[in-house]
């Protein structure tokens, strides 16, 4: 039929001849609501897709993005409503009133069905739309955290993945780490890089699960990784830049090279890595950018395997690494870096296998000889500091050697959070030394000790809500994470939920750490004073076959309303030198004690930088 025949598209003349009205998909096609649905789609998909590539790169907020795309699905029902009232046939004007009420309730109900389309679309749309402007897959913390901050992320900003090593089994898993350990530790010298720790960087391997998401989990711009082969001396090694955000290479490069001229190629990839991504070195010399610490590879592939031994927590791991630090040594008396992994290894046996008045000699010894060698080494610096802190109560000295540590490596995380932990336990200042525990958590955000420590800080200032979230975030990053007790029995204990801190271990299952207190604090201030001595006279026990750091012993006797003894117990960890004497005083676990005469007089020799004298028969461990 023609359009001008009689009934062509006129509703009252196909009334007046007896023929049937259309349909509803026929008057949605004679409305061109379909072509309207068609175009809007296309053009809607594509105004997404622009945002999801061009907003990453020209770092606009994430809140503009998934406004622009709201919109653009609020417009669907809108624009099919339109087209209905506006792509009106010939003859329509002319409709009888019972028509054009047909025509409002078509309307309607084309607009409902724009509604629906939309919030589906909305909903596929949040789960599988790009993840950098979506909130799928983040806690409610960390979406509360975005939407508070709302900051791009930093573009000078690096991960450095552990090198994969490719062949060869796992013997040179050390030869990647400490390849990319060494490259992480060069660019962190740099001041206008923002680069990320060790313990984040490393929870990553091969590449996995991609770079945009290690990007955003790190919440790091760039990130550099890459592959590995050895045979005998010779080198291969294959190293690529990406931007987290769009997944372009920025860069990349494949080397063959000697053992010998590792530190060479390490400073070719460093010096690479910083005109990629186009940062200012300040006055740090380009041709200097990694130490070339010595000029004996069997000394330095010595120290790279003592390396990665000495980030392990287990006793065995400890004493393997001390004794490759001191081959490497016995190879090059001048390797600083050695001489600083000695050091870094005798703290982390102090104070849990080893009574730390033992080991002070030659923790203290190898600290100096680092920066000694080296006076730039930043490493050398952080743990001098923490030595003459910690056990040598050299207060002065302790923050001069921190604050020349974040000096010279502004990207060293350790370096903030011990630091910080100066500032809290020490200078008595828990807002600075939060500062500085937050820089850390920035710069190395999968470490579970700076959350922790930061929690002590926010103990001291009263602010449970905020030592409870950081104590739930060191349990996010590592369930298994108990040093000195789990984190949230930490602070229901801290502020008297004595309770909750114990049904923490007995009903929730929390990991109970090697010679922790803890719990049996917990039940000692419940009334459940049997369990709690029980557990004492384990330690008591334990203590005459290892060593037992005592105030862990003191702080059970405290709880038990035993303070003699309790003194008794603080008085040799003085002498033992336990790095915990200078935090007596912000411990929870040490209130029954606040204004014993005795108790009152230790943390004022503490305070002034003086140590009990030691004696003979230092308590257990060699």
């Amino acid at each position: 039929m023609q359009p001008d025949a009689p009934g062509g598209d006129d509703p009252d003349a196909r009334r007046v001849l007896g023929m049937p009205k259309p349909g509803f998909f026929q008057e949605l096609r004679r409305h061109h609501v379909f072509r309207m649905a068609a175009t809007y789609a296309v053009v809607g998909w594509l105004i997404i897709q622009v945002v999801a590539i061009i907003f990453p790169l020209m770092q606009f907020p994430a809140w503009l993005a998934r406004t622009i795309v709201v919109l653009v699905l609020v417009g669907f029902p809108i624009a099919l409503v339109l087209a209905w009232a506006f792509q009106a046939p010939r003859g329509e004007a002319r409709a009888s009133a019972s028509m054009r009420r047909r025509s409002l309730r078509i309307g309607f109900t084309l607009g409902a069905v724009g509604v629906l389309v939309a919030v589906l679309g909305g909903v596929v749309w949040w789960y599988f739309g790009p993840i950098s402007h979506t909130l799928r897959g983040v806690d409610a913390e960390t979406a509360q955290a975005s939407l508070e901050d709302n900051a791009p992320v930093n573009p000078k900003s690096i991960a450095v993945l552990p090198l994969s090593v490719l062949g060869g089994g796992t013997q040179n898993n050390y030869l990647g780490q400490g390849i990319s350990e060494e490259l992480l530790n060069a660019l962190s010298r740099v001041p206008d890089l923002e680069v990320i720790g060790r313990t984040s960087s490393f929870r990553f391997r091969d590449n996995q699960p991609g770079a945009r998401a290690i990007g955003r989990e790190l919440g790091v711009r760039n990130l550099l990784s890459g592959e590995l082969q050895r045979s005998g001396d010779d080198l291969r090694i294959d190293v690529e830049l990406d931007d987290t955000l769009n997944g372009v290479v920025l860069w990349s490069g494949q080397y063959d090279e000697k053992m010998g001229n590792l530190f060479a190629l390490e400073d070719t990839i460093s010096n690479a890595v910083v005109d990629a991504l186009q940062v200012k070195l300040g006055d740090i010399d380009r041709r200097n950018l990694v130490f070339k610490g010595t000029s004996n590879p069997q000394a330095h592939d010595l120290y790279l395997q003592g390396t990665r031994l000495s980030w392990h927590t287990d006793e065995a791991s400890l004493d393997k690494a001390l004794a490759l630090f001191e081959q490497s040594i016995a190879m090059d008396p001048n390797y600083a870096a050695a001489w600083a992994g000695m050091a870094r290894a005798y703290i982390n046996l102090a104070d849990v296998y080893r009574a730390p008045l033992n080991v002070l000699p030659a923790m203290r010894g190898a600290a100096e000889k680092a920066v000694a060698l080296n006076p730039k080494l930043a490493q050398g610096h952080l743990l001098l500091g923490y030595v003459a802190m910690s056990y040598g109560l050299d207060y002065p000295k302790a923050k001069r050697e921190l604050e020349l540590a974040v000096k010279l490596r502004p990207s060293l995380a350790e370096a903030h959070a011990v630091l910080g932990l100066y500032l809290l336990r020490i200078d008595k200042d828990p807002a600075a030394a939060r500062k500085q525990m937050q820089r850390a958590e920035i710069l190395d955000p999968l470490n579970p000790w700076f959350p922790r420590w930061e929690a002590y800080a926010a103990i001291a200032q009263g602010k449970e809500a905020d030592a409870m979230k950081l104590a739930q975030r060191v349990d996010k990053i590592d369930p298994d994470f108990a040093y000195n007790g789990d984190a949230v029995a930490m602070v229901d204990g801290a502020f008297g939920h004595w309770q909750a801190c114990v049904d923490r271990y007995t009903v929730q299952h929390a990991p109970v750490s090697l010679s922790s207190p803890q719990l049996a604090i917990c039940e000692a201030h419940v009334g459940q004073t049997a369990q709690a001595r029980a557990k004492l006279e384990k330690l008591e026990a334990d203590a005459k076959q290892r060593y037992v750091d005592r105030t862990y012993i003191a702080a059970i006797q405290a709880a038990l309303d035993d303070k003699n003894a309790a003194m008794a117990d603080l008085e040799q960890a003085d002498q033992d030198r336990s790095a915990h004497m200078i935090s007596l005083w912000i411990n929870p676990w040490y209130r029954p004690l606040h204004g014993d005469p005795a108790f009152e007089a230790l943390l004022a020799r503490i305070r002034t930088g003086s140590r009990a004298p030691a004696q003979a028969g230092s308590s257990g461990g060699s």
